[in-house]
């Protein structure tokens, strides 16, 4: 019996001392989870990679950094200056600067980065470079400057820089496709943390800190990131604590799980004001009837907005005003009224534009007697399809035919960026979408840089006097103008505004830097974090 006892006691010892141990080697990792992007590549230009990391400055960084509040703060160029012409940019490089394999970051690798996003064409990015940048040209070894076409300068630095991350021209400049390169140097650069490896099977990748970063070691000693194949299991690895946070770029959480996550206890909801759009309505220009200003003011009157946010965002939200842009967006024009839901309205205007049911089955035709049917393409994020659903059944009840497409990322992604071949595209914006191509012009304008499909003279003028700014003050003033365009024509309609929801846990980590739309992991957080008190935590 008392064998018995002390072989229970040293076996209760040694598991204390293992809990103890693990929670000691566990004080220094960050854990981290993903879910809209599986890992595929371990390549710096293939998500989650490309925008989910290194937009928040993970393994690569770029020349300045988005600060908390989305203005912009040095990063790789300590300084920096705009021509009067607004065409060019002089960037003036740390000297401290190293590549993880030790090599030297230099000016050669900044001017090969810009051609080489451009060249291909990479992302939003290189589609903006490849429509603006006139060359990168090396002044000295620390030292760079840009040229553009147009004068974009001022735009390009607030709203493209940040997201556009250097990288090693010793690697790349051997690589002719970049998506599709797996070399063992495909995630070297030069920013706070180390790639180590990648276990396929667990689906976890694992970091470590750049001790020899340039702005100095992050607090960050160890980041794990896991991928969860669906938000539900993510956030229940959130609550059980095998995860302080979630890594996706710009997916908040749907206001539908607040409450859960407040009573799990431990976890801040992490909201933060939002100059994206969480939710919104672009019209395809390219197609008709959405290329009909009075069909698309009757969409916007036919949709309840306020059971948009009821049903969608479990309340958390507000109807958005006319011209689209967020309140929290620099230049917001305070003066344009809320969408209206009235579904009268909604019938008269379709009715006076010949939109009739001719044939008494309660559904309505063209002018031309036509039958109407028309596609709503949302993109593939749950959330998102169901609130093209809703939209749908709102459209019926005012007589409209439409059905929600069901389509894989990828032909979303071709119809919507690629073909631009839609009639009710279902999304999002981003807050780094709105802030150079402000009012969503980046998703209805068609114009260089630009994804949209409206060539109205009129908005191609207001969104070129956004674009082409000298300053800060020049390119908020412009807003307003665009605003009361989109009231006007509605070329996008802002479904939801509000602010996101990124919660993270408050056990293991503190001081945690929130930033503007996009939450509390981020650049700034790797340096201000710090592990909590062990003596606090119950093990």
């Amino acid at each position: 019996m008392i064998k018995r006892l002390v072989a229970c006691c040293l076996m209760l010892l040694f598991l204390a001392t293992s809990i103890m141990a693990t929670s000691a080697a566990d004080a220094s990792t960050l854990s981290l989870g993903l879910q809209r992007d599986e890992f595929k590549l371990m390549n710096a230009f293939v998500r989650p990679w490309y925008d989910s990391a290194n937009f928040l400055g993970m393994t690569h960084v770029s020349l300045l950094a988005f600060k908390p509040d989305l203005s912009v703060a040095p990063c790789l160029a300590e300084k920096w200056d705009i021509s009067p012409d607004g065409k060019s940019i002089k960037f003036y490089l740390v000297k401290n600067a190293t590549w993880h394999d030790g090599k030297p970051v230099t000016a050669d690798d900044v001017a090969f980065s810009f051609d080489y996003w451009k060249k291909n064409n990479l992302y939003a990015q290189g589609h903006w470079f490849e429509s603006y940048l006139d060359s990168a040209e090396v002044i000295d070894e620390h030292t760079v400057e840009l040229v553009f076409k147009e004068p974009v300068a001022t735009t390009t630095l607030t709203s493209q820089i940040p997201g556009t991350y250097i990288v090693p021209k010793h690697v790349w400049e051997k690589v002719e496709k970049p998506k599709e390169y797996d070399g063992m140097d495909a995630m070297v650069g030069c920013g706070p943390f180390i790639f180590e490896n990648y276990d396929k099977d667990a689906a976890v990748v694992y970091l470590t800190a750049n001790h020899n970063y340039f702005a100095g070691k992050p607090s960050v000693e160890k980041i794990e990131w896991r991928y969860y194949r669906t938000l539900d299991s993510l956030l229940l690895a959130l609550k059980k604590g095998e995860i302080d946070a979630k890594l996706d770029y710009y997916q908040p959480v749907p206001g539908v799980y607040a409450a859960d996550l407040i009573k799990s206890g431990n976890i801040n909801l992490g909201i933060v004001p939002d100059i994206g759009v969480p939710l919104h309505l672009v019209f395809g220009f390219k197609q008709y009837p959405t290329n009909v200003t009075n069909f698309r003011q009757a969409i916007s009157y036919a949709i309840d907005y306020q059971a948009l946010i009821d049903m969608i965002a479990a309340g958390y939200g507000e109807v958005p005003c006319e011209g689209y842009s967020s309140p929290v967006l620099p230049g917001f024009n305070p003066n344009l009224p809320k969408l209206e839901y009235n579904s009268t309205k909604a019938k008269e205007l379709l009715n006076r534009s010949g939109f009739l049911d001719i044939d008494g089955d309660g559904l309505r035709e063209s002018p031309d007697g036509s039958k109407l049917k028309i596609p709503i393409t949302p993109n593939s994020k749950q959330q998102v399809v169901r609130a093209a659903e809703v939209i749908s059944r709102q459209l019926a009840d005012v007589g409209l035919d439409t059905y929600v497409e069901s389509l894989s990322s990828d032909k979303v992604s071709e119809k919507a960026w690629t073909n631009r071949d839609y009639y009710m595209l279902v999304g999002w914006s981003t807050p780094a979408g709105n802030i150079g191509a402000d009012t969503g012009a980046t998703y209805y304008a068609d114009l260089p840089g630009l994804y949209g499909t409206c060539k109205d003279p009129e908005i191609a003028d207001l969104v070129n006097k956004s674009m082409y700014s000298k300053d800060l003050k020049e390119m908020t003033s412009a807003r307003s103008a665009i605003q009361e365009y989109v009231a006007r024509q509605k070329p996008i309609i802002a479904l939801i505004w509000g602010d996101a929801i990124y919660p993270y846990r408050t056990d293991r980590w503190e001081n945690w830097t929130l930033m503007s739309g996009y939450g509390p992991v981020n650049y700034w957080s790797w340096f201000s974090m710090k592990p909590m008190d062990a003596r606090n935590k119950n093990i």
